[in-house]
């Protein structure tokens, strides 16, 4: 079976292709030379999407309340253009890339949203790294896109495996249970498929093939990867997961906590500024 999705993988009349905008824009942020204004002109060029990126400037998730961008140029300005292309894929994504009814369209793309946040306020915290700084936002909303990839590819079986485990009894990871029925996890076919088909950094596509794996822990130097994997834990733990995490990995260790140097007091406080960034973006999705 391994051999046939990822043959399927090759061909892209399966899969969704991912939206103009934001290949062009991704393509030019990653132009050393690119401005404001070469943004500004690029996302007012889709008038619906520059509205909601204005009114997502301006939400909770992104800390508005002051200073309110009216347009695009104040948005750019205002968040700086790697928080706006992290807008613009927070918007277009949910869109573009079918959610089987399984899953729930809401359920999984609420999922993303928080690792994603909690990737980027975490990441604040333990990582240095530029790059990986930087990707921290987008790491955590794409981390479980080989969910969707296996319903593209072979949505038959992969129904059938979703709709006749008990995940919440299994004793072993949704990754291993995948590769036993399959020959591959959903982690590994997402960063194939990031890397095959999205201009991603490579950051991104180690980080979606990891995030099953281990977190943050204080003898362990900390990386995107580990990062966006406590985030994954975290959002299990305070029940912002997906239907099909099993029950090893809800009943995770706190042994992050230590690693962040956070107390669990803080981390409560935390999920609950997270959540308030949840209801502000399902406003606009």
């Amino acid at each position: 079976m391994r051999e046939l999705i990822l043959e399927k993988l090759k061909v892209s009349g399966y899969l969704p292709p991912l939206p103009d905008v934001l290949f062009a824009l991704q393509k030019l942020m990653d132009n050393p030379d690119c401005n404001v204004e070469d943004a500004r002109r690029l996302i007012a060029s889709d008038p619906v999407l520059s509205s909601r990126i204005i009114t997502m400037a301006n939400s909770a998730l992104f800390a508005g309340g002051r200073d309110l961008a009216q347009n695009i140029e104040d948005a750019i300005v205002r968040l700086g253009l790697g928080a706006v292309l992290e807008l613009c894929y927070t918007l277009e994504l949910p869109g573009c890339i079918k959610v089987p009814q399984t899953f729930g369209q809401t359920r999984y793309w609420r999922h993303g949203l928080a690792v994603a946040i909690l990737s980027r306020e975490l990441g604040n915290k333990v990582l240095t790294d530029k790059e990986e700084l930087d990707s921290c936002y987008l790491a955590g909303l794409v981390h479980d896109i080989g969910l969707l990839v296996y319903d593209y590819l072979v949505p038959d079986e992969y129904h059938q495996f979703l709709t006749t485990t008990d995940f919440h009894a299994a004793d072993l990871p949704l990754e291993t249970l995948e590769k036993n029925m399959f020959g591959i996890s959903h982690s590994e076919l997402g960063a194939i498929y990031l890397k095959e088909w999205w201009p991603v950094s490579e950051k991104i596509v180690e980080a979606t093939h990891g995030h099953g794996g281990p977190g943050l822990e204080n003898d362990q130097p900390s990386n995107l990867t580990r990062l966006v994997s406590t985030a994954n834990r975290i959002a299990n733990k305070y029940k912002l997961d997906h239907p099909f995490e099993t029950g090893q990995h809800l009943s995770a260790d706190e042994n992050y906590l230590e690693a962040l140097n956070m107390s669990r007091e803080e981390m409560d406080e935390l999920v609950d500024w997270t959540q308030i960034g949840l209801l502000a973006a399902e406003s606009v999705l």
